[in-house]
């Protein structure tokens, strides 16, 4: 019993063999031919085959103009028009090819043209296995799908794998987009596409997409992710560490350091996360972004909850919002409000809800302000509704303003002119220098319809007063402090934002009031409140030119023909 059982292991190793025989020798190339001449060669017996040439293996025919079978190797070289059919599906034509029966492997050359289904592949050199189902080639291809063209200097086909790889130079043109990448990876099952490295988009709108570390785009889904690159279109710059396409919806998406800059504004906003939609012209960025915009030799800072940008083909109607908490810092201009549009056109901001503004000792309020930015310097403000300036003196007293509009000027990044409209207040302490001392003099209170105050050296130089002014000047030691504060009077400089307050990523509750439920759908005046600009006195109406003094204590300033200057028109 021992004995016969080693001598079924001693049978085992033959028996294997016998079956790899008997499976090599249906695997034997089967051919037939116009004409066939054997040879004795070195090696071997040759058959050479002359005309209408027919080559079989199981699962594949070669035909070909010639050929030669050495039939102790099991291969075949084959001439001419030469044709593979390979199952039901595949076809191979080229002017060369070698063939090995043992491997199932076809060397292919000149003119090769790969045909599987809607699929093309044209390229000078081809390896194939049918045992595999491995194909590559090595020296150029094209492959061409219907409208989709792709070449590269290398592939790889997988079929058992559902894969195809293409190396080196890829380019990949459909009616959508053209890409250009180093590696390329698909799943023809999933229809997951891969690229690696360094990946270009460009989309047939201009839209160009960058991602440095590659790109993942799913055919089926249409949906896809570029990895530490950039969006661009006519207006926008977006990158991140992730962006993210729907090709369906036309949104993009970024996470991960996220920059967006307007190319024609010189705009940048920094983020966490954004989503741009095509259809809409919508871009929002969230991740309390920070806007930087130069002005002139300065930079004009923004943070805020959320923004977003607004596209649009006529220039006048593109916008950028801005809500929750925002914050602006500019060497000498600062700002708190719940919300702000900046029409890009004019470069004109609007801010909403309790906003403030200060620009050195000036501090600016009202129910709107609108702030316009022109040759990359602050020009000028308006305060809409209650609008109310207060500018801290060198005494540490507060010269106040306040009317239904104020127009503040600015030179030089300094406020140098005020102008007020409708309902004019206005408190202000008189100083004067003695021995190198700055004295308060008393403080005037006027109330008129219409007020111009001029400012020089940070410092109240002249006020003219229209249409009925009410003049006071109380001295030194009658003052009481109620009496030096206009009605709404609030100093706010605990709510004025440091650059570092800006940069923080953090949302401060402290810079603005309590969000209104629901912000984001916020509607905000896309144009400004249409309010009257302010307005200059007829001829002849009375004015004030001179400060108050002590003499002048509780009169009417009489008429005069002064008129406001030319900046206020």
């Amino acid at each position: 019993m021992q004995q016969l059982k080693h001598a079924c292991w001693l049978l085992l190793p033959l028996l294997l063999l016998l079956l790899a025989s008997e499976a090599q020798a249906q695997q034997r190339l089967r051919f037939t031919a116009d004409k066939v001449i054997g040879r004795r060669v070195e090696g071997g017996q040759v058959n050479v085959l002359v005309g209408n040439v027919v080559i079989r293996q199981p699962g594949t025919t070669i035909y070909a103009d010639s050929a030669q079978v050495r039939r102790a190797e099991n291969q075949a070289e084959a001439y001419g028009r030469i044709r593979v059919e390979e199952g039901d599906s595949i076809t191979i034509t080229s002017k060369s090819l070698v063939y090995e029966g043992n491997t199932g492997t076809a060397f292919m050359t000149r003119d090769v043209v790969y045909r599987d289904g809607a699929t093309v592949l044209y390229t000078d050199n081809l390896e194939f296995n049918k045992f595999t189902g491995i194909s590559s080639y090595h020296s150029g291809g094209r492959m061409v799908n219907n409208e989709n063209t792709l070449t590269s200097r290398r592939g790889v086909f997988n079929r058992p794998a559902n894969s195809a790889s293409f190396y080196s130079k890829v380019v990949l043109r459909s009616p959508d987009a053209t890409i250009y990448s180093d590696t390329l990876h698909y799943n023809t099952l999933t229809g997951q596409a891969t690229f690696v490295g360094f990946t270009r988009v460009v989309r047939a709108d201009g839209t160009v997409t960058e991602g440095n570390d590659g790109l993942v785009y799913n055919t089926q889904s249409e949906r896809g992710a570029v990895l530490q690159g950039f969006i661009e279109n006519e207006d926008y710059i977006i990158t991140g560490t992730r962006l993210g396409y729907d090709r369906q919806r036309e949104l993009f998406t970024a996470k991960g350091n996220v920059t967006m800059t307007a190319k024609d504004q010189q705009v940048i906003i920094l983020g966490t996360e954004a989503y741009y939609d095509k259809k809409t012209g919508i871009t929002r960025i969230w991740g309390r972004p920070l806007m930087k915009r130069p002005v002139q030799q300065d930079t004009l800072f923004m943070s805020a909850d959320t923004m977003m940008a607004i596209e649009h083909e006529l220039e006048a109607k593109k916008r950028l919002l801005a809500w929750g908490g925002v914050k602006i810092f500019k060497q000498d201009l600062q700002g708190v409000a719940d919300s702000m549009a900046y029409r890009l056109a004019d470069s004109l901001l609007f801010f909403y809800r309790q906003p403030v503004l200060w620009n050195q000792q000036n501090q600016l309020t009202g129910d709107t302000i609108n702030l316009q930015i022109r040759n990359n310097t602050v020009d000028r403000m308006r305060l809409l509704q209650n609008g109310f300036v207060i500018s801290r003196d060198t005494l540490g007293d507060y010269n106040q303003v306040k009317g239904r509009l104020i127009t503040a000027f600015f030179r030089d990044d300094e406020l140098s002119q005020v102008a007020v409209n409708g309902n004019a207040e206005s408190i202000y302490f008189v100083l004067e220098e003695t021995d190198s001392v700055m004295v308060q003099m008393g403080m005037n209170r006027i109330t008129c319809a219409n007020m111009l105050i001029n400012f020089a050296n940070r410092q109240v130089r002249q006020i003219r007063f229209y249409q009925q002014p009410d003049a006071t000047f109380v001295p030194p030691h009658e003052l009481k402090e109620p009496d030096t504060r206009l009605s709404g009077f609030v100093w706010q400089e605990e709510r004025r934002p440091s650059l570092a307050d800006v940069l923080s990523r953090e949302s401060s509750a402290a810079s603005s009031p309590a969000p209104v439920k629901g912000a984001p759908e916020r509607s905000v005046p896309s144009d400004g409140t249409q309010t009257k600009p302010a307005v200059a006195p007829r001829q002849g109406q009375p004015e004030r030119t001179k400060p108050l003094r002590p003499t002048d204590r509780k009169t009417t300033p009489k008429p005069s023909s002064g008129k406001p200057t030319p900046e206020d028109q």
